[in-house]
């Protein structure tokens, strides 16, 4: 089944701390340590848009034998499309996300790198900047783009026990991260607002559920919600050779590798120069999970992966050319990318 999906821009507003966490907490730890994302993941947004618009998802399947089935009957329920699992496309189901803000003198869309923002208007510098570091990794390019960057969120943990069900003796403890959107405040008048923010992405729905309306639902853990609700249009760049990676790119390999030519996922990528962190660049990867199951009531598998505010150069191919996402699960939104052209 596949038909032609319409792109809708939708904002997701945070009402209140969300907890979007990367891993399984359960395991043999006595007490384990939570990971969370900042900003929502393609998993947990399009999880949301199929409750809100009824997509019904039937799978037996457990983590066990983790086929994916849960995540292709809620891509064909929401966009209409089956999954191919391609490494690269031009038409993910979900792009972004982008943030802005109502108010607080805060203009214009900024790209999210951890807990971070950086404007748009910025990005070629910060491209250019990154490229220089390379060539002279002791330059003071590195430590300027620190003043661009402007913080957003702010993490908090919380230590929880979990009692043995027939005992009620404690089992384990474990700590939760919780993620609060707090943009610096702007003072006037002696009053501190903060405005509200908005993540904002790009959905591409089949015609059949193009009429959706906005609603307040679950999202990430903990019973978290959020705003969902419709915005202005928006185009996704599609020029340019280089790109910061607005979700996390999925990879694998069967071994430790440096060689991108070897690693899965990375097929439209010619160089992987890493994120700002601190006064220097590095190529990190990360563990992520895919998110909770709530119909079939198990945590999907964990994947590697290159994280958010990556910077990257790509293929000039036919196959890559125009890509806007890239990475396993990209169809998804996965590794969704703001191209920028430097010249």
């Amino acid at each position: 089944m596949s038909t032609t999906p319409v792109e809708r821009v939708i904002k997701v507003r945070p009402l209140g701390q969300l907890h979007m966490g990367l891993r399984n907490l359960s395991g043999v730890d006595a007490f384990a340590i939570d990971k969370a994302s900042t900003a929502p993941l393609p998993s947990t947004v399009l999880g949301a848009v199929g409750y809100m618009l009824g997509v019904v998802v039937n799978t037996s399947t457990s983590h066990v034998n983790y086929d994916f089935n849960d995540l292709r009957q809620l891509a064909r329920g929401i966009a209409g499309v089956d999954l191919t699992f391609t490494t690269s496309t031009r038409e993910p189901i979900l792009w972004g996300p982008l943030v802005n803000f109502n108010g607080g003198g805060y203009g214009g869309y900024y790209i999210p790198i951890d807990n971070k923002l950086l404007s748009i208007s910025n990005v070629k510098r910060y491209i250019e900047a990154t490229i220089k570091y390379y060539e002279d990794p002791f330059g003071e390019e590195a430590k300027e783009l620190g003043k661009l960057l402007i913080n957003y969120a702010k993490s908090s943990s919380r230590v929880g026990i979990e009692l043995a069900r027939e005992s009620k003796t404690v089992r384990r403890m474990f700590k939760v991260t919780y993620t609060s959107y707090k943009p610096e405040p702007e003072c006037s008048g002696g009053e501190t607002t903060y405005p509200e923010l908005d993540f904002t992405y790009v959905l591409r729905l089949s015609k059949a559920n193009e009429g959706w309306v906005a609603d307040v639902v679950r999202l990430g853990g903990e019973g978290r919600l959020a705003l969902f609700s419709l915005g202005e249009a928006f185009k996704p760049p599609t020029e340019g050779d280089f790109a910061i990676a607005l979700q996390p790119i999925l990879i694998h390999a069967d071994r430790p590798i440096a060689e991108i030519s070897g690693v899965a996922g990375l097929e439209c990528v010619e160089e992987v120069y890493g994120v700002l962190s601190g006064d220097e660049f590095k190529v990190r990867v990360i563990d992520l999970g895919l998110g909770f199951s709530e119909v079939g009531r198990f945590r999907r598998p964990m994947l590697k992966a290159l994280p958010q505010g990556t910077v990257i150069r790509l293929r000039n191919s036919d196959e890559c050319r125009g890509a806007l996402a890239v990475g396993l699960l990209s169809e998804l939104g996965y590794g969704s990318l703001y191209r920028v052209a430097l010249s």
